[in-house]
């Protein structure tokens, strides 16, 4: 772990909640809704990994009491219970386990779960970061909501800082860059993603900008007439660099090939806009400017 990390590390693990149990707390979510709850929630039930993520850095973990499959960080998460997939969570089993706060994301869950679970009378925090602001704000409101608003604003703050550090590491420069999130069919990451706000901000200029979708369907053709100088996959869609150019083998004129530049990039950080989030812009910045 770099010295930057374990600073960061070791700065949000000690964060507890010191905030007063008893006052009532409101807070806008990011679908413009007033969410108030009389006294902050001591049951929460995360429905995204990003969501659990954030709750246990602002020290509200010991308050998390049900997640879904997919929520494996931090270790102590994989501990709680389990409530379903999340576009398939199990509404009996949130139900079951009584939460005073829901938390989902507009990224990963359905209208239909947010609907079912408004009309049982849970109070339903929806967030919807897609750039470092909206994960600032994201974090300020889980802080407030359950009553670690010291806390987050702590985490925010260190936050911000190492964002500003890193933004300036990368400098000015655009490397032509093209993230793929799937092989088979081939997708990459398009202009209304937290993906893209992680590129900018590394310095890189992400080809498919301009594609139609979040996350547009690319052809083989397409990836050759960008000519990418880096080319970035998602840890979960392919094993190795080798395994893209034997599926892809006319891209070998490609620069980002010709130069060696396809790299791996660990899916659970550049897809989850949590507090890791800082940890996914140091990587890119790591590989797109390895002189710096």
């Amino acid at each position: 772990m770099s010295p930057r990390r374990a600073v960061l590390f070791a700065a949000t693990a000690s964060l507890v909640c010191l905030t007063s149990l008893r006052a009532q707390v409101t807070v806008v979510d990011d679908i413009q809704r007033k969410v108030s709850l009389r006294v902050p929630a001591a049951r929460v039930i995360s429905l995204a990994p990003s969501i659990t993520e954030s709750l246990f850095a602002i020290g509200a973990g010991d308050r998390v009491v049900g997640v879904t499959d997919y929520c494996n960080y931090p270790p102590d998460a994989r501990r709680r219970p389990r409530v379903g997939g999340i576009i398939n969570p199990n509404i009996e089993a949130v139900v079951a386990l009584k939460p005073d706060l829901i938390v989902m994301s507009m990224e990963g869950n359905i209208r239909d779960d947010f609907r079912r679970l408004t009309a049982l009378g849970f109070p339903v925090l929806v967030t919807n970061p897609r750039t470092f602001e909206g994960i600032y704000r994201s974090i300020g409101q889980l802080g407030t909501l359950t009553g670690c608003a010291d806390s987050a604003a702590g985490l925010v703050a260190a936050l911000r800082a190492r964002e500003a550090a890193l933004r300036a590491q990368a400098g000015n420069g655009a490397v032509r860059t093209l993230l793929v999130v799937s092989v088979q069919p081939l997708l990459v990451a398009g202009r209304n993603t937290f993906i893209h706000e992680l590129l900018e901000a590394a310095g890189a200029a992400n080809l498919a900008a301009y594609a139609r979708g979040n996350y547009p369907a690319y052809s083989r053709e397409t990836v050759i007439a960008n000519n990418p100088d880096v080319i970035l996959v998602t840890s979960d869609a392919i094993a190795d660099a080798s395994s893209l150019i034997r599926l892809f083998p006319e891209w070998q004129i490609v620069a980002a090939v010709r130069h060696g530049r396809i790299h791996r990039v660990k899916s659970d950080l550049v897809t989850r806009p949590g507090p890791r989030a800082l940890d996914a812009l140091d990587a890119l910045v790591h590989i797109l400017h390895p002189a710096r």
